[in-house]
């Protein structure tokens, strides 16, 4: 319970900043009694920008079992993200960085088998097909993550924006949610998994829209402890209200 309020302090914080940066940032600009354009190129002076992100994605993960399948329609998960945006000079390039919170859901026909090495006492985690019927097979992560990237943004009223960056996480929590016949369990924190994820993103669009893209170098599961070459991915749109 702590970390979650935690957390959300961390997040009014950066909507605080976010928001007096943002009324600094739209005071009238003069220079002696003449006053600049927002959009003069010649007196060009780069305001920070896209500093909350709200992604709808679709998400998944490559390297899977030939034998289990995944639902592209079910698994869709979200990403809130706030931003510092830095403005390099008075050119079209910054620096951002914050925090956000990834919700990574998986839809499939996956069941999470434990598998115990009687030898070393070692206990894996492979997948296999789930052998009954069901309305719901969902595995989900909540992860705390840091993006940075290096943004360009067009030097006019109505921008064009390319972002490319990296983000590193932590999993707050993962489950499983099941429904058959017999009803809906969840059970929590998967046995194997890796807590820790990084990859890269890229975003391109147009002033508060654009289609972003997330590829993560990070397994689902530790090494040796279940199947190998399992990579998170993510694609689809990004809100940028300012």
């Amino acid at each position: 319970m702590m970390s979650r309020i935690a957390i959300f302090l961390i997040f009014v914080q950066f909507a605080l900043v976010g928001f007096s940066q943002t009324v600094s940032d739209t005071l009238p600009k003069k220079k002696g009694s003449r006053e600049i354009g927002e959009f003069d190129k010649k007196n060009y002076k780069s305001d920070p920008g896209d500093r909350m992100l709200i992604e709808i994605l679709h998400t998944g993960y490559t390297g899977l079992p030939a034998n289990i399948q995944q639902s592209s329609i079910k698994s869709i998960g979200v990403n809130f993200s706030l931003m510092f945006d830095k403005p390099i000079g008075k050119s079209a390039f910054s620096f951002g960085y914050g925090l956000g919170i990834f919700s990574h859901n998986f839809h499939s026909n996956a069941e999470f088998v434990y598998i115990t090495d009687s030898t070393v006492k070692n206990t894996g985690t492979r997948l296999e097909p789930i052998q009954r019927e069901t309305k719901l097979n969902r595995y989900a992560q909540k992860i705390l993550e840091m993006p940075i990237e290096f943004r360009f943004r067009t030097k006019t009223d109505r921008q064009f924006k390319i972002h490319v960056g990296f983000r590193v996480g932590y999993m707050l929590n993962d489950f499983r949610s099941v429904q058959d016949k017999d009803g809906k369990f969840r059970t929590y924190r998967i046995k194997n998994i890796n807590p820790v994820r990084y990859g890269a993103t890229f975003r391109i669009g147009f002033q508060q829209f654009a289609f972003s893209a997330s590829y993560y170098f990070s397994e689902l599961f530790q090494d040796n402890k279940g199947p190998q070459g399992i990579l998170p991915y993510s694609i689809g749109i990004a809100i940028i209200p300012y």
